[in-house]
């Protein structure tokens, strides 16, 4: 196997997000919508959004993202707040940037990336998100971004995975073929599933919230362990 390039996702496989019932975002869009003399509870915030984001994800096509943007125009909108194109914009920059708070790389990335890029592969994003700006922020903010030489959301380009569309369209940006490739990724329909159906050879990460699946080529809990696998790989091309 002539491997060219490595993918990642990125929540759950390089990244981890902190859990709250109330997340931090929904805080801060109260306290600037209290600026605008409207007061709204955080609580209100979060139950509207997440009403809003399951009413807009029902409506549509399986494999098609659905925008935050647009999910939080909506919210605002059945919170009763005219939704003008400046309030929407400073609220998504709260909330682009309180999502960026709670997410934080696994320890050994930037060694992780290091290597890959010493074994002379590109390396590629692959994830699904409703705003491509997040993932693009959090990477350059963590400094991995300088590791990274395609950055592909299903925001950018519409198709959620596990479409087999996105994982194809990932290769063409580097110009590899998927049997060149090899996808990182814990989910084991949106990951596995849909990166094998593309034709990529995938490494899943597991943990205990995330079930085994058995069509993953090779299973790993730490990403550390991709260099063993990924060596295997490469003396067998």
């Amino acid at each position: 196997m002539n491997i060219k390039a490595v993918f990642f996702d990125i929540g759950g496989t390089l990244y981890k997000e902190k859990r709250f019932e109330i997340p931090p975002w929904a805080s801060k869009l109260s306290s600037f919508l209290k600026k605008q003399c409207l007061s709204i509870a955080p609580d209100k915030i979060y139950s509207t959004y997440v009403n809003v984001r399951d009413e807009l994800i029902k409506g549509a096509i399986d494999s098609i993202e659905i925008w935050h943007l647009s999910i939080l125009t909506l919210t605002l909108s059945r919170l009763n707040i005219i939704p003008n194109p400046r309030l929407v914009m400073e609220a998504y920059k709260l909330f682009t940037e309180s999502l960026m708070e709670i997410m934080e790389p696994y320890k050994g990335v930037h060694e992780i990336m290091e290597w890959l890029k010493s074994k002379g592969l590109k390396i590629g994003i692959v994830s699904n998100t409703g705003s491509h700006y997040l993932i693009y922020r959090i990477l350059e903010k963590d400094g991995l971004l300088k590791y990274v030489d395609s950055l592909v959301t299903s925001q950018m380009v519409s198709w959620r995975k596990p479409d087999r569309r996105i994982f194809l369209y990932a290769c063409s940006t580097l110009n590899v073929k998927p049997g060149e490739s090899v996808h990182v990724g814990n989910d084991p329909i949106a990951d596995v599933l849909g990166a094998k159906n593309a034709g990529l050879t995938v490494i899943q990460k597991i943990s205990e919230h995330t079930p085994k699946s058995d069509l993953a080529d090779a299973v790993i809990m730490k990403l550390e362990e991709i260099k063993h696998i990924i060596e295997k790989l490469m003396r067998f091309s």
